[in-house]
This record gives C-alpha cells, structure tokens and sequence, in this order.
C-alpha cells in the first residue's frame, strides 16, 4: 500500500473568527433560521468557518449542543442570544470541522452507504466527549457554550463546531495543539473502541508477564540460570537505593544486563504472551495508519508506538527485578547485623556471653545447613527423575527389539 493510497480516517481542522468578523455573523443568522439549510445558495448563511468548504447542502443533522440532539425553536432562539451576547462582548467564536472518510466511518459501523445515513446518537455523543475534553483541557469548560450539526452535504460526512463565551475569559484565539489533537483522539478512540486493544495490550504486558515476574524469586532453583545474572547486577548497584530505578541515569550502565534478565524471563516463561503481545501491536498499529493516514504529519502518532511498548514491557520488567534486589538486600543486611552484633557481643562480654554467642552462630549454621541439605535433596529428587526417565525409555525400547 503506497503513501497516497491511504486516505485519513479521521481529520479535524481548526479556526477562530474574532467577533467582528462576517464569519460571527454568519453563524448568528444560521441559527435563526429554520429553514437555511433548506434554500440554495443558503451557503452564505451556514453554520461554518470556511466558506469555499461547503457545497450547496443537501441535508444537515439539527443544531445540538452539550444538553441537546436537537434545538426546539425555544432553544434555538435562546442559543442565538447567547452568541448575540458573546458577539457584542467581543468574543472569539472558536469553529471547529470534523471530517470523517466514508468508508472508514462505515467500517466502524457508524455509517451506511446504500442510504448516505449516519448513527447521528451516536455521532453527537462522541462529539460531545470530544469537545467537553478539549474545552476541560483549555480551562473553557466553565464558561464556553457550543453547538454543532452534522453535514451530509459533501462526498465526507463531517461535523461543525462553533463555540464562544459569552462572558469573555480570553483575548487569543489559539488553543494548545496537545488540546486539540486530545479532542481528535477522543472521536477516534470512542468510535473505534481502542480502549478495548489498549486494554488488553496493558493487560498482556502488566499483569500476564510483569505480575507473574513479581511473585517468581529469581533465587529459586527453577530460576538457576538466572540467579549469576541477577547477583552480578545486585553487586554493582549504586549504594543509595534511592536510585534503584529502572530510568535512572546511574543504571544506564547497567541496563543491558538488566534487559537481558527480563529477555531471558519473557523467552523462559511467556513466549506466548510474548508474541501475542506483538501481534496485538501490529493489528494496532495499522488501525492506527487507516485513522490518521501515513502522510509525514501524523506519523508520530505511529511510528514508534510498538516499540515505546515494547520499552515499557522492558522498563516494568527491570523495575520487578530491581524491588526483588531490594528485598534481597534487605535481608543481606539483616544476616550482616546478626553477624556484627554477635561479634560485638563477643567482645563486650565474658565466657558466658561467648557461650551465648557460639549458640547463635549455631544456630545460624544450622539454618545454612537446612537450607543446603534443601538444595541436595532437590539435586537428588531430579536425578532420580531422569534416571527414571531413562529406565523407562530403555525398557520401550527392548520391548520394541525384542
């Protein structure tokens, strides 16, 4: 597929029109009258920042706002006062289009083709999340009132939005781009439901791989190739535990091997998870082109989203390894304080205490002592396992000669 086969599914322009502007107007007017849409060359009139956008309509959804679907005649006539009022209080009215490419918008099961109709709820909901987001994210949401319609009127289904304050808080019309790409993402994510791929893509790397790690001791004999590794990049850890992060810049030297813990664990014990976690990255990344297309502008929002999850996998990952040192060390310097106390004790006190303290170190070397003869036993369980095995494969294989 070529970079000019793909064709956005998804693309939201901007503009602002200072009140004194025939744009502000213009808009005042539409929503007085009942019948624009309805009169050719009413284009002059429509609810619209670009004038040379529209053709001469063929049907609009009704005006709807935050509370409504669909203005009665009360409410339109209360909707132009406030724009009225915003207007004379030198507002800027903000004006917003929404366009969708048909066939992706069908494929999202929010459009049919055979009768040029839109699931206009549907629609209208999602615009208001959308819009309510972006205005949240300006600090408008306590005073800006908006409003929109729907337009079938060109090849692309697209959606207008004016809003104004009535009560001015601002004199800039310009809106932060991370506001405006946010209230983008809020209409894609909502009408193609990638909350549930994020989810499990979240769910794959935290709880299927990260959480399992978190509960597995790298020191079990089943995590025996592990442990060197693991103790090598405990032994070289920098003394302030503060810094015991994955993201740290002291660790930086230590990262590939802190890297190669995890590698090994994922191949080890979720190589399944593993490739399933890729392939739902892939399947997300090509929604991700048919959205927002390949042109240079928007791959930023694609172009390196497989690989910072597969850094995040990576960064949790180390970080489960790190809290597991900590915990390791924990108890080193506990073992460490028992030793010095029982020699301080050894050198304060007389053949009594000496007599105390030779009964600690016993105890101690009992401990070790269980501990080992735990390993042995264990070394000698699997032993006895593979001989066993073996035993049984030499006997199917005589019966079979025989």
């Amino acid at each position: 597929m070529t970079v000019s086969s793909v064709t956005p599914g998804v693309v939201l322009k901007t503009k602002f029109a200072t009140s004194n502007l025939k744009a502000f107007q213009n808009y005042v007017d539409y929503v007085d009258r009942e019948n624009s849409k309805k009169e050719y060359g009413a284009h002059e009139k429509l609810f619209t920042l670009y004038q040379d956008y529209l053709a001469n309509p063929d049907k609009t959804s009704s005006l709807f706002t935050d509370q409504s679907d669909g203005l009665n005649e009360e409410e339109k006539k209360k909707l132009k006062q406030v724009f009225e009022t915003a207007q004379a209080n030198n507002s800027i009215m903000w004006q917003d289009v929404i366009t969708f490419h048909n066939p992706w918008l069908e494929e999202q099961g929010l459009y049919d083709s055979r009768r040029h109709t839109v699931d206009e709820k549907k629609v209208m909901d999602i615009t208001r999340q959308a819009v309510n987001d972006m205005l949240k994210r300006e600090k408008l949401n306590g005073s800006a009132v908006w409003s929109a319609a729907i337009h079938y009127n060109t090849n692309n289904i697209h959606i207008h939005i004016a809003t104004v304050e009535p009560h001015p808080t601002r004199e800039r019309g310009m809106r932060k781009q991370s506001s405006l790409d946010a209230m983008k993402a809020k209409v894609v994510n909502q009408m193609t439901n990638r909350r549930e791929n994020q989810k499990k893509i979240n769910e794959l790397i935290r709880k299927d791989m990260v959480d399992h790690k978190k509960k597995d001791s790298s020191l079990a004999w089943r995590n025996r190739e592990l442990k060197p590794l693991f103790l090598l990049v405990y032994n070289y850890l920098p003394k302030d535990k503060r810094q015991w992060q994955y993201s740290y810049n002291t660790l930086k030297p230590l990262k590939p091997y802190i890297d190669t813990l995890s590698e090994k664990y994922i191949q080890k014990y979720h190589p399944k998870e593993y490739q399933q976690l890729m392939k739902t990255l892939d399947a997300e990344v090509n929604e991700l082109k048919k959205v927002y297309g390949e042109g240079k502008v928007n791959q930023y929002r694609y172009k390196n989203y497989k690989q910072n999850k597969i850094d995040e996998l990576y960064k949790r990952m180390g970080n489960a390894f790190l809290q597991e040192m900590k915990t390791y060390d924990k108890k080193q310097q506990r073992a460490q304080h028992l030793i010095e106390h029982v020699k301080s004790r050894k050198r304060s006190k007389g053949f009594h205490q000496h007599v105390s303290m030779h009964a600690s170190l016993k105890r101690i070397e009992r401990a070790f002592k269980s501990e080992y003869e735990s390993w042995k036993n264990q070394q000698y369980y699997e032993r006895l396992q593979r001989e066993s095995q073996r035993n049984g494969q030499q006997h199917y294989e005589d019966e079979r000669s025989y």
